[in-house]
């Protein structure tokens, strides 16, 4: 699936204008991290540190929780693989749509998946973990916060891997680390790549109980993290960057976008609390779609069809500037104009 991943810039170079298929905030300013790493560039001659303790203690401070109950991760993707590998040949329910990483990663470690969560209790051994991605990508849904909290200490025979990653771009109430202390069934993953809007640095986190963090540093490779992406979260961190300044107002412009690609015939958008938005086009797929946008504006979206539930007529996009959104409301009302046309 790593190539099936959103933000495949990498695959048109310069014919890319205006990105759409990226998750991460792009309107970042990056001056200050820039200054303060090539003041620190002398880092990449020296080995980094084999588990990167000293961003995790100042992670553990930030979030009000004990130095051993974190671990940081390059990017929150190896967090998954990491979970998947300590429980090798367990159960997996993983709801989709959703991060197809999850799924990939069980496989890879000979987990028994299955995606429907309604008769799990009779059907799957009692070895199992639930995988949630909240908010949810691809659909940008956010379960309530209550409900998440209610169910992990209902059921304290079950683990559950709760991914945050995209914690920082929704307004809704997330489960936070520090009240969460009591709980040794649950995993909180984070993704400092998606908060800073790093996504080339690759930093990640784990929350979890002092006992499965020491077993996940057991099976871990030592220098997965290198020397700049440590120099960075930790600078963003006691620095305390907000790299999105108005959230409120960037989810607003979220709803407009949402409302103005609604309104377009043939286009059916899902109801999202973050800053992407999950669509299905009729009388097109989303790889032809995607292939119109990139050649007649230089458009790139992602591509969803290669997500679990959803078929050929899905993609997903990500709010960008308002100019920006503009140009793409406008590109996909002339696509489904031209559909009309040649089916008339």
């Amino acid at each position: 699936m790593i190539y099936g991943h959103g933000d495949d810039v990498f695959r048109y170079g310069d014919k890319v204008k205006i990105n759409f298929s990226s998750n991460v905030y792009s309107q970042a300013d990056y001056t200050e991290l820039k200054e303060h790493l090539m003041q620190h560039f002398d880092v990449v001659g020296h080995y980094p540190e084999p588990d990167a303790h000293s961003l995790e203690c100042m992670l553990a401070e930030k979030l009000g929780v004990k130095e051993n109950s974190v671990m940081v991760t390059s990017g929150a993707n190896e967090a998954v693989y990491l979970i998947a590998q300590l429980y090798k040949g367990w159960a997996s329910i993983i709801p989709h749509p959703t991060f197809c990483e999850y799924e990939d990663a069980c496989r890879m470690f000979n987990h028994i998946i299955s995606y429907d969560v309604k008769d799990e209790f009779d059907v799957l051994p009692k070895d199992r973990i639930y995988w949630i991605c909240n908010p949810n990508n691809p659909t940008g849904n956010v379960l309530v916060k209550g409900m998440l909290n209610h169910i992990v200490r209902k059921h304290p025979r079950y683990l559950y891997v709760i991914d945050q990653s995209y914690a920082d771009y929704t307004l809704a109430p997330m489960l936070d680390p520090k009240e969460m202390t009591d709980v040794f069934n649950l995993m909180l993953v984070h993704s400092l790549s998606k908060k800073y809007c790093i996504p080339g640095l690759r930093l990640g986190y784990i929350v979890a109980s002092p006992i499965i963090i020491g077993r996940l540093k057991q099976i871990r490779q030592p220098w997965t993290i290198n020397a700049l992406a440590i120099e960075a979260g930790k600078y963003l961190i006691e620095k305390d960057a907000q790299m999105i300044p108005d959230l409120k107002g960037y989810l607003q412009e979220t709803m407009r976008l949402h409302q103005a690609l609604s309104s377009i015939e043939g286009l059916k958008v899902m109801k999202t609390d973050t800053n992407f938005m999950l669509a299905s086009i009729n009388n097109s797929t989303s790889i032809e779609l995607k292939r119109w946008l990139m050649d007649n504006y230089g458009i790139l979206i992602r591509d969803a069809s290669n997500i679990r539930g959803l078929d050929n007529n899905y993609f997903r996009v990500t709010t960008q500037k308002p100019e920006e959104n503009d140009l793409l409301i406008e590109a996909i009302t002339e696509y489904v104009n031209h559909l009309n046309e040649v089916s008339d």
